[in-house]
């Protein structure tokens, strides 16, 4: 079955299925015919498909395009995070299981620091457009190379697959930094926030689960140690 995926894919379709309704309907009137076949049956035979072929195809194609582009929308809604249009927590789990076997890298989990402040304060509509800041700068320091998620709330997680702790540590001192500089603008004010980070490794052998429980240990840590900072990773069980 010809699949249509774009206004390429629709015009092919048009004019290939134009085409062989041209060539069955000239074959049939041929077979039917034989020796009486005029050249204005000839015409006919060809005239007709041309007309009516091209604007049936079109609608056809038309609606499997719709349909496909439905498709791509309903599977972006479900795999991110509608506030952030991250990845969804499902969906980057889902990803990490299916390169369990293969996945090696480094993981950080980052939070927002005294986040249920900034909710209590100024109200939750601030705190969404803190949320939305915050992703937006981790999205910009991994999108080359990594997967950022939305965890929950206002903790995201994010995989930098084949990066050493050292790299992890350089990016997520980047990102750390990026968030600290940046401000929210409410009424006359302007608000700062911060976030804390922890990291983590998988070498393959140990669940993804576990590297993940370790980063967060780490990240946890961190805001203990006073917040704003980057922790190192605690070492996995082996």
């Amino acid at each position: 079955m010809f699949k249509i995926r774009s206004e390429a894919d629709k015009w092919k379709y048009v004019v290939g299925i134009t085409g062989m309704a041209v060539c069955l309907s000239v074959l049939l009137t041929w077979l039917l015919l034989g020796d009486g076949l005029t050249t204005d049956m000839l015409r006919a035979s060809i005239l007709g498909p041309l007309l009516i072929a091209p604007p049936a195809c079109l609608m056809s194609a038309n609606r499997s395009l719709e349909i496909h582009q439905l498709n791509k929308q309903l599977e972006h809604l479900l795999a991110h995070d509608q506030m952030t249009n991250l990845l969804s927590r499902s969906h980057f789990m889902r990803q990490m299981h299916e390169m369990q076997g293969d996945l090696r890298g480094s993981f950080l989990m980052l939070d927002i620091d005294l986040f249920k402040q900034v909710n209590d304060t100024y109200g939750h509509l601030v705190g969404d457009e803190v949320i939305r800041r915050v992703a937006a700068v981790i999205e910009e320091h991994v999108k080359q190379d990594g997967l950022a998620a939305r965890y929950g709330g206002e903790e995201f997680v994010v995989c930098l697959p084949q990066k050493d702790l050292d790299d992890a540590m350089q990016r997520a001192e980047d990102i750390r930094q990026a968030v600290e500089r940046q401000t929210v603008k409410v009424l006359d004010k302007e608000l700062n926030c911060t976030i804390s980070i922890g990291l983590g490794y998988a070498d393959g052998r140990n669940p993804v689960e576990e590297v993940l429980r370790r980063a967060d240990e780490a990240l946890y840590l961190a805001k203990r140690q006073g917040r704003n900072r980057v922790g190192a990773p605690l070492p996995l069980a082996t």
